[in-house]
């Protein structure tokens, strides 16, 4: 016998936000409720977005490490699709306080960049959270 089960694991935004830049979703992500460069440990989050970039989902990816976060393709695009969002925006955090990137910080990005094209879902950027300041793949030209 087989069991149909509905998944359902995406959260809902109650505040209604949209953003215009990489700059306002890095601000955001520096207030609270993330408050992302006071974290001890990296966290990752995926912005998922309308088509006219309003937040539909902010989803906690992953939790990692004072150094890494493990951060998987499939759990960035299940969220973005359980959601029906057509663009996502990663954000993630050093606790260490640099947000240079890392060739980890790129070789997940070029992972997700690829699995976002098969899915037809649009990959806007991979911000990194600093201490005071952060990094954007797209302002960098790297996307």
């Amino acid at each position: 016998m087989i069991k149909l089960i509905e998944i359902r694991e995406v959260s809902r935004v109650s505040e209604n936000l949209s953003f215009s830049c990489s700059e306002e979703i890095a601000n955001y992500c520096m207030r609270k409720p993330l408050e992302l460069q006071t974290l001890a440990s990296e966290h990752c989050y995926c912005f998922c977005l309308d088509i006219k970039n309003k937040v539909k989902t902010i989803e906690l990816i992953s939790k990692g490490s004072l150094t890494c976060s493990l951060v998987h393709p499939r759990e960035v695009l299940k969220k973005a699709i359980l959601s029906n969002s057509a663009s996502i925006v990663l954000v993630h955090n050093h606790p260490s306080g640099d947000s240079e990137v890392s060739s980890d910080d790129l070789a997940i990005t070029q992972r997700i960049v690829k699995a976002c094209e098969v899915f037809g879902i649009n990959f806007l950027d991979h911000i990194i959270i600093g201490k005071d300041n952060y990094y954007s793949f797209k302002q960098k030209g790297i996307m």
